[in-house]
């Protein structure tokens, strides 16, 4: 029994009563992005996150450095 006899005793399937579908001869056709293409998309996805996070860190870094004179100053009291 053909795979697609399967898929049509489940209901899968609107092929004729005893009859199963027929695979394509030819498959659907892939079309992948080129190499060139898949290259600048990677660097500029890379790129924004670098500056994203470049952002995020920075806002962190000041507040953590703020946070250290404060601690600083008042040991020295």
């Amino acid at each position: 029994m053909a795979t697609d006899c399967i898929i049509k005793a489940f209901g899968g399937c609107s092929c004729p009563a005893g009859e199963c579908a027929e695979k394509p001869l030819t498959p659907a056709p892939v079309i992948l992005p080129s190499l060139r293409t898949q290259a600048i998309t990677c660097l500029t996805i890379g790129f924004i996150a670098a500056i994203v996070s470049a952002a995020v860190m920075e806002e962190r870094v000041r507040k953590h450095d703020i946070d250290c004179q404060e601690a600083c100053v008042t040991w020295q009291k």
